[in-house]
């Protein structure tokens, strides 16, 4: 763990020390999708020659389908009651025209 952070660290530094060099952002971009590109083929490499997980790969999908709704589903739930109890008052707001009469607003 110690060597991550250390790698994570020393990465930061040069970052910042090169931060001025806009020329190298367009290679470095590419090395790092090419890099996590590579990673995503080795995982699944490493997947497919696993055999406990290719013999249970329809209870994984079901799972991560399940889990996947139920996310979903409660993110919208929690930010509909979190509108109605923050903001729904706001959306009432009236405005006055040149003439000081109230007129209804709508946002």
């Amino acid at each position: 763990m110690v060597e991550i952070l250390v790698i994570m660290g020393v990465g930061m530094v040069i970052g910042y020390l090169l931060r001025e060099k806009k020329a190298l952002f367009a290679a470095i971009d590419r090395i790092v999708m090419a890099v996590i590109f590579l990673l995503l083929f080795v995982l699944g490499v490493s997947v497919g020659l696993n055999e406990t997980v290719v013999e249970s790969i329809h209870i994984i999908g079901v799972k991560a389908v399940v889990l996947t709704a139920g996310a979903v589903g409660g993110s919208i739930l929690c930010c509909c009651l979190a509108w109605r109890l923050f903001f729904s008052d706001t959306t009432e707001v009236s405005i006055h025209d040149e003439m000081g009469e109230q007129v209804a607003h709508e946002g």
